[in-house]
């Protein structure tokens, strides 16, 4: 789903159990250029994965105005990233393969947030909108 003011990062991986709060290796390359929503779902037809996707595709413009990069992980396939990727960031955020949660990471690399239900956009936004670095953002725009 790639358009010019917005993508999701579709990453599917295979995982295993772990855990810290820094950027994963293999998010290395957002690391204060992008905020990081992880989207862990345990299957690609999981109703709180589609919910997630849907409230989230309807609110683009948001997403692009913060810098956020939405990377989704899915045990069940194993196409878009490498399987030590994958595993590392099942390891690094201590995600069950079987469970669904989204996490929100800076851009310094620290958890911002973790739920395991679907987030809602405004909720979303208003936990970025009141990080130090965003209001930076917001005065230099």
């Amino acid at each position: 789903m790639n358009t010019p003011m917005f993508s999701f990062i579709l990453y599917f991986a295979f995982g295993v159990l772990c855990g810290s709060t820094l950027f994963a290796q293999p998010l290395d390359q957002y690391r204060w250029k992008n905020r990081i929503l992880l989207v862990f779902a345990p299957d690609p037809q999981d109703q709180h994965l589609k919910d997630q996707l849907s409230l989230l595709n309807a609110s683009r413009a948001g997403l692009v105005d913060r810098d956020l990069k939405v990377i989704v992980l899915d045990p069940k396939s194993n196409t878009s990233l490498p399987t030590a990727d994958s595993k590392h960031l099942y390891q690094v955020y201590k995600v069950e393969k079987d469970t669904f949660r989204v996490l929100l990471i800076g851009k310094d690399g620290t958890e911002k947030l973790r739920t395991s239900q679907p987030i809602l956009p405004i909720d979303l936004f208003r936990i970025i909108d009141a990080m130090p670095m965003r209001q930076s953002e917001m005065k230099r725009n």
